[in-house]
């Protein structure tokens, strides 16, 4: 018989921006744990709204499946006595396991014998499985927790109801006090508590109380309210995805609305009226019909439509404050000139054991011409970066930023015109902190990307010199971010960069050796990260990053290189690996690259030193690949470690070569060949 097994927890309004992530990692908890139970199911389908997180569980199982396990005893010699009789030891071990001497068997296991007994084990009936289903909650997971009345164990909010019914039948249990039943409750205000009949049932007696517990349906209906909307208005309403995902996370019976707001807020910059409308309200914004901004916000109630002129009423009141904030910082802002913000820049530190801001910004300026020289950018695209060093910090000091941080770079953009600042430069600053999170958008001109590299670099290079290193999770000031930013960046351009060399170049890491390690490590960590998103082995990924420099792009060619002749060629590739690991374990031992021809032995000794002297710019795996059968000739009909000091020092002297140009790509050693 199939069976249907529904679970919900009633809470407290979960944080809109949790809800989806608790609901999926209750799914994978239910699930992993009946697997471990050997009970079989179909499929699980997950429920969320502010208030509830659920699931219902499909083709369950009566119970679970039977098995026969091989229970190990006692070694034989100590399971019978001197007259072959059955010792206490023996007797107890059978006794444990409801089994006679006659069940018994005697097994092997590296050259001593024991005893041994088929164990028979009756699975257990799926509701007595069911029945430690708290096991399953208490082991979830959340970014905070609360801790509420004499309540020891912490969750994300306080649990008001559990609802545990296998097709008809309550399956009891108790956690944090709260008793498992059928009863559920409805929307806050609208609904009433509600007797479950089944899991069948559930969707549709939440929805008479005024509860679409569906997130996804939930989510495609006030989409397609505001669509309506919008269509019968003749307006455009773009869909911020993260917002209709935060919009549909706090409400459990939605409806659309609208209000106006004053045409004299429109003189503020969109960005701003859209952060204020967006970020801070969580209302979705309308334009006509030629792109322009509306005096218009839309939002969602967590409701019906009765007395919806009264929320249109609150919603505006609210808003037209948080405007009039706006406007007044607006036209503040604008009643300073450019020296104005650069001079407040001098009095606020990045950090207290750095510079200010200002310093910040001569630093950055001063290093884009090294960063530029190292990728060959002419010298007009270089003079707009270091235009906008010299400024690109300023809109930190407005009082639109104070109030809209959001806004970082992008009021720098706003503002630009009003100060007469270049096009190119105001792109630039408005574009400094990109990508603001993995993989996300990146800098768009080049001028940009100078200035972002320098910038992120710069706030590296001086956090790390004054100590300021993460540790395991901890990462205050977001460096990680930083560093993947930088990684991302080169990765999405022509140069061929080796960040090393920039680094060793800078004036507070050259001659410092501990600081530059720790920045070489950690971009490495950052590296193998991108390099886990391609798919690549663990064993490639630790070959690469080991490579000498800091060359991002090459990382990913040889990885991607190295990856593919594994994966199509692996007797190629285990040959590869074997070959140049064995140069490489010789060459690492000695630093003398001085070549002589003239001293080579052997035929197989020429031809190796020859192909050595010859190495350059091109495919490194095609490289290796031709390299593979002289290097194996080489080893049959030469030993390195001649007797003749100039033959043995030349022969180490080939090997040093060979190892420097391979471990400009790749670490053998760290490869695995045997697969």
């Amino acid at each position: 018989m199939s069976n249907q097994y529904l679970l919900e927890i009633g809470l407290e309004e979960v944080p809109a921006r949790f809800l989806l992530s608790l609901s999926e990692q209750l799914k994978t908890r239910v699930a992993d744990y009946l697997t471990e139970q050997r009970i079989e199911f179909s499929t699980i389908k997950t429920y969320a709204t502010p208030r509830r997180l659920a699931v219902i569980v499909d083709g369950l199982a009566e119970a679970q499946a039977d098995v026969t396990e091989v229970a190990k005893g006692p070694a034989m010699k100590i399971a019978k006595d001197e007259n072959g009789e059955w010792t206490k030891a023996a007797l107890g071990f059978l006794r444990g396991q409801q089994a006679s001497p006659e069940d018994s068997f005697v097994e092997e296991i590296k050259g001593v014998e024991y005893l041994h007994v088929n164990k028979f084990i009756k699975g257990k009936k799926t509701t007595d499985i069911l029945k430690n289903m708290p096991q399953v909650i208490k082991a979830m997971t959340f970014p905070v927790t609360m801790h509420w009345n004499a309540i020891e164990t912490p969750f994300i909010r306080p649990i008001h109801w559990f609802v545990s019914l296998l097709n008809e039948t309550v399956v009891p249990f108790e956690f944090v006090g709260v008793q498992a039943d059928r009863l559920t409750r409805g929307h806050r205000f609208l609904g009433h508590k509600v007797s479950i009949k089944s899991p069948a049932t559930y969707v549709e007696q939440l929805k008479a109380e005024f509860v679409l517990a569906d997130f996804a349906e939930r989510q495609a209906i006030i989409k397609s309210q505001i669509e309506s909307l919008a269509n019968e208005k003749n307006w455009i309403v773009p869909i911020d995805e993260d917002l209709l995902e935060e919009v549909t996370s706090i409400v459990e019976w939605p409806t659309v609305f609208y209000g106006e707001f004053e045409e004299e807020y429109l003189k503020v910059p969109e960005q701003v009226l859209i952060t204020a409308m967006k970020d801070h309200q969580r209302y979705f914004y309308a334009l006509n019909q030629v792109n322009q901004l509306l005096p218009i916000f839309i939002s969602v109630r967590n409701g019906n439509s009765d007395h919806l002129e009264n929320v249109i009423k609150g919603n505006k009141k609210v808003l037209r404050a948080r405007l009039e904030d706006a406007l007044f910082f607006y036209e503040e802002d604008l009643k300073q000139d450019l020296a104005f913000y650069l001079n407040k820049l001098t009095s606020v530190n990045e950090h207290f054991k750095l510079g200010s801001l200002a310093d910040k910004q001569k630093r950055v300026a001063a290093f884009i011409p090294l960063i530029a020289a190292s990728v060959q950018v002419d010298q007009a695209t270089t003079n707009t970066a270091i235009e906008a060093a010299k400024i690109y910090k300023y809109d930190l000091m407005t009082q639109t930023v104070g109030e809209f941080d959001e806004l970082q770079g992008e009021i720098g953009y706003v503002y630009a015109p009003h100060y007469g600042i270049d096009e190119q430069v105001a792109i630039a600053i408005r574009e400094q902190y990109l990508p603001k999170s993995s993989g996300g958008q990146l800098p768009t001109t080049t001028a940009s990307k100078l200035l972002t590299l320098a910038d992120k670099l710069d706030t590296l290079i001086h956090y790390f010199s004054v100590d300021l290193i993460p540790t395991g999770s901890n990462d205050p000031y977001a460096l990680r971010r930083q560093a993947m930013g930088v990684v991302e960046i080169l990765l999405s351009t022509d140069w061929q960069i080796d960040l090393l060399a920039i680094l060793e170049n800078h004036s507070v890491v050259k001659g410092n050796n501990e600081l530059l390690k720790h920045l070489i490590d950690f971009f490495n960590a950052r590296m193998s990260v991108a390099l886990e998103r391609e798919q690549i082995d663990f064993d490639i990924i630790q070959a690469v990053v080991a490579s000498k420099g800091l060359n991002f792009k090459l990382m990913v060619e040889t990885a991607k290189a190295l990856q593919a002749k594994k994966d199509n060629e692996p007797e190629n590739y285990r040959a590869i690996v074997e070959a140049i690991s064995r140069v490489v374990n010789l060459g690492s031992k000695a630093e003398n690259t001085h070549l002589d021809s003239a001293l080579a032995q052997t035929e197989s000794e020429k031809t190796l030193i020859g192909l050595t002297q010859s190495l350059g710019l091109g495919n490194v795996l095609d490289t290796l690949q031709h390299l593979v059968a002289p290097i194996n000739h080489y080893f049959e009909e030469n030993m390195v470690n001649d007797q003749d000091e100039k033959i043995k020092a030349n022969r180490y002297a080939t090997m040093t070569t060979l190892t420097q140009y391979v471990l400009d790509y790749l670490d053998p050693r760290l490869l695995i060949s045997k697969f």
